[in-house]
C-alpha cells in the first residue's frame, strides 16, 4: 500500500489505543478485517501480533511478528516488540537479537537501547548492561527512569558511589520518583549507613505505604540498627498487607528465635487469613523453620496436614529432610531421588548429593556432582561434596584438590594505622562488635551452635574501626594470593586474580558449648576466621583443643576414613585464610566456660571493577 491516506493512520493509531487500555477482544474485529484487505502490510500484522499477544495467544501473536519482519524486515518497533515477547518466553538469545536488530535500524531508538541494558542487567551482563543504559539516559536526559536503571545497575555491580550518584540524579529529575528514591535507600543500605537508608524508606512508604520491597527492606534496616521492635511492627505490617510475604514471614520468626521468644516463633503461619493457609511458598517457609528450629514433630505435623503433598515437588523434598533428620536415611534417599528425578535444580540435587554420601553411595554421588559443576563452576559446596567423594574414594584427585592443607594459612594482621599496638585496636574493636551483638539465639539458617551473629555486612559499616581492619586485611590478602599458584581448572587457584572484593563480612560471638558445625561458603573463593578475642589458651579453661578450627572433615559423619587434616589452634589478632570449598569447623568450647571467643569472618572473591 502506498500513499496510504491520514485517516488509515489515525484507524491504526485509535486501534493501537484500544489494545493498551485493555480493549484487544474488542479491537481484534476491527484489525482482522484490515489484515483481509491488506494481508502484507507490515503495520497491521504488527499491530495483529501486539493484539493476539495481549488475547495470550502466543503462537499467533509469535507468527505475526515474523511475518511483519518478512515483509518489512527494517521496522525497529517490531523487533523491539518481538524482543519483549521473547523475553517473557524465557527465549533470551532470540530476544537478544531483536532488541540488537532495533538499535541497528534507529541508533537514537531510547527504549530498545533501555530493554537492551535492562536484558542484560537481568543476565548480570553488568558491563554491557552499563553501556546501553548509558546510550538510553543519553537520549533521554530528562527521564527520570533512565537514571535509575544506571542507578541499580552500578549497584548490582557493587559499584556503590556511582549508584548513589545515579539515584541522585533521577530524583532531581523527578523528586517524586518513587524508583529513584527507593533505589537510594537501598543503595544506603547496601553501604551500611542505615540512618540515612532508613529515612529514605520511610519516604518510599509516603507515597506507596504498602509497597513490600520498602517495608521488607526497612524492616531488614531497623534489624541493623538492632532496633528489633521497631522491625518486628514493620513486619507484622507488612505480612497484614501482604498475608502471603514468605520472606517477611521467615524473618519475622528469624527474630523472634534469636531473641529467644520461642512463644511466638512460627505463630504468624497460623494466624493467616482464611484461603490463604493452602499457599505452598508459606507452608514451605513454615516447615524450613520448624526444621532448622530442631522442631521435626512439628514440621511433620503441618507437612502431613499439606493436601496432595506426595505427589508435590516442594513438598516431597520438605518431607525428605524430616525423615534424614529423624535418622531413616534409605527413606528420605528414596524421597530425595523422586524430587531430583522430577527437577534437578540447585537445592535439590546438592540434598539428593549428601543423602547419597550418607549412604556410602560415593560413586554415583562422584557422577552427579561431576555434571552439576558443570552448569555451575564456582559453586563451593559442589566442589565440597565432590571432594568428600574423592577423598571416601581414595582417588588421587583429592591431593590435587586440597593439596594437603597447604592452602590454609594463618597470618597475624599488621597493626592498623593509628594504633600504637595490635593489643590496642582489638581492644577497641572489640568494644564496638560487643555493641553489634544484641540478639540472645544463634541464626537458624547458619553454621553457629551456642553463639550469636550480626546481622547485615559488616564491612560495609561507616565506622573508622571497620575500616582500619579492611585495609590490614587487604594486606594479608593480597599477600596470600601472590603467593598461590595457578591452575586454569582449580576451584581455588584457576579464579586467580590480584584484583579482588569482600563478598560477606560478619561477626560471631561464641561462648559456653558454642561451636561451627562443619560446614563450607558457598558463594566465595577465599574464606576466612579473624579472631578479635579469643579465650586464654591454659589447659584448665580449653582442654582437648577447645575453640580450635579445623579442616577437612566433612558433616556427614563418614567415620574413620573422613579425618580432621588440619587444626589451628586461633590467637587474638590472627587471621586464618583458606579456600571457600575447605570443609571447617570448630571443637565446641567448654559448656560452663564464661570466656568469648569473637570472630570477624569474610568473603573474598574476584572483581574485574
Amino acid at each position: 500500500m502506498k500513499n496510504k491516506s491520514l485517516s488509515f493512520h489515525q484507524l491504526l493509531s485509535n486501534l493501537g489505543r484500544m489494545i493498551e487500555s485493555g480493549k484487544a477482544r474488542k479491537a481484534l474485529p476491527a484489525i482482522l478485517k484490515l489484515k483481509e484487505q491488506f494481508p502484507n502490510e507490515p503495520n497491521i500484522l504488527h499491530l495483529a501480533a501486539i493484539t493476539y499477544e495481549s488475547l495470550n495467544n502466543k503462537s499467533k501473536a509469535k507468527e505475526l511478528f515474523i511475518k511483519s519482519l518478512q515483509v518489512k524486515s527494517d521496522q525497529p518497533s517490531v523487533h523491539n516488540n518481538l524482543a519483549n515477547f521473547l523475553k517473557k518466553q524465557k527465549q533470551i538469545e532470540a530476544a537478544r537479537h531483536h532488541y540488537e536488530k532495533a538499535v541497528h535500524f534507529n541508533s537514537k531508538f531510547a527504549e530498545a537501547w533501555r530493554n537492551l541494558a535492562i536484558l542484560e542487567y537481568e543476565e548480570s551482563n553488568l558491563n554491557v548492561a552499563y553501556e546501553h543504559a548509558i546510550k538510553a539516559a543519553n537520549l533521554t536526559p530528562t527521564l527520570s527512569s533512565a537514571f535509575s536503571l544506571l542507578g541499580n545497575i552500578c549497584r548490582k555491580n557493587d559499584q556503590l558511589s556511582k549508584a548513589i550518584d545515579f539515584f541522585q540524579k533521577a530524583r532531581d529529575k523527578d523528586p517524586k520518583s518513587l524508583k529513584a528514591i527507593y533505589g537510594l535507600a537501598i543503595t544506603y543500605s547496601d553501604l551500611e549507613e542505615p540512618e540515612k537508608a532508613l529515612t529514605l524508606f520511610e519516604g518510599a512508604l509516603v507515597l506507596a505505604p504498602t509497597m513490600s520491597e520498602a517495608l521488607y527492606s526497612k524492616a531488614l534496616t531497623e534489624l541493623n540498627l538492632g532496633r528489633h521492635n521497631q522491625a518486628l511492627e514493620t513486619l507484622e505490617k507488612l505480612i497484614e498487607s501482604n498475608p502471603l510475604h514468605a520472606e517477611a514471614h521467615k524473618t519475622l520468626n528469624e527474630v523472634y528465635w534469636q531473641l529467644g521468644n520461642k512463644t511466638l516463633f512460627c505463630k504468624s503461619y497460623l494466624k493467616l487469613p482464611r484461603g490463604k493457609r493452602d499457599n505452598r511458598e508459606i507452608t514451605t517457609a513454615h516447615i524450613e523453620s520448624l526444621i532448622a528450629a530442631g522442631l521435626i514433630e512439628d514440621a511433620q505435623s503441618v507437612l502431613d496436614g499439606w493436601p496432595n503433598s506426595s505427589t508435590n515437588l516442594e513438598l516431597i523434598f520438605l518431607r525428605a529432610k524430616i525423615e534424614e533428620e529423624k535418622g531413616d536415611l534409605a527413606k528420605a534417599l528414596r524421597l530425595y531421588e523422586t524430587a531430583f528425578s522430577m527437577q534437578p535444580d540447585s537445592s535439590v540435587t546438592k540434598q539428593y548429593l549428601t543423602a547419597l554420601i550418607k549412604v556410602h553411595e560415593y560413586e554415583r554421588a562422584d557422577k552427579l556432582v561431576n555434571q552439576a559443576l558443570k552448569y555451575t563452576p564456582n559453586d563451593q559446596l559442589l566442589w565440597a561434596i565432590q571432594g568428600t567423594c574423592w577423598k571416601m574414594l581414595e582417588d588421587q584427585r583429592y591431593l590435587w584438590l586440597s593439596a594437603n592443607g597447604n592452602y590454609i594459612r594463618k597470618f597475624v594482621i599488621p597493626t592498623p594505622k593509628g594504633f600504637p599496638r595490635l593489643d590496642d585496636f582489638l581492644l577497641s574493636l572489640k568494644k564496638e562488635l560487643l555493641e553489634m551483638h544484641k540478639l540472645k539465639e544463634r541464626p537458624l539458617f547458619q553454621s553457629v551452635r551456642s553463639g550469636v551473629q550480626t546481622p547485615g555486612r559488616l564491612f560495609h559499616k561507616n565506622q573508622p574501626i571497620i575500616h582500619s581492619l579492611k585495609e590490614s586485611l587487604r594486606e594479608v590478602i593480597a599477600e596470600y594470593i601472590s603467593n598461590i599458584p595457578r591452575d586454569t581448572v582449580h576451584p581455588l587457584l584457576g579464579r586467580k586474580s590480584t584484583n579482588f572484593k569482600f563478598s560477606g563480612s560478619w561477626s560471631v560471638m561464641l561462648k559456653g558449648s558454642g561451636h561451627h558445625i562443619s560446614h563450607v561458603h558457598p558463594l566465595g573463593w577465599i574464606s576466612s576466621a579473624f579472631y578479635v578475642e579469643t579465650p586464654p589458651t591454659e589447659s584448665e579453661y580449653l582442654p582437648s583443643n577447645a575453640g580450635d578450627i579445623y579442616f577437612g572433615r566433612s558433616p556427614y559423619q563418614l567415620g574413620d576414613k573422613d579425618f580432621i587434616e588440619k587444626q589451628i589452634t586461633p590467637t587474638k589478632g590472627s587471621l586464618v585464610l583458606f579456600p571457600s570449598h575447605t570443609w571447617h569447623g570448630t571443637i565446641p568450647l567448654p559448656n560452663e566456660s564464661k570466656h568469648l571467643r569473637i570472630t570477624t569472618p569474610f568473603d573474598v572473591v574476584p572483581s574485574n571493577i
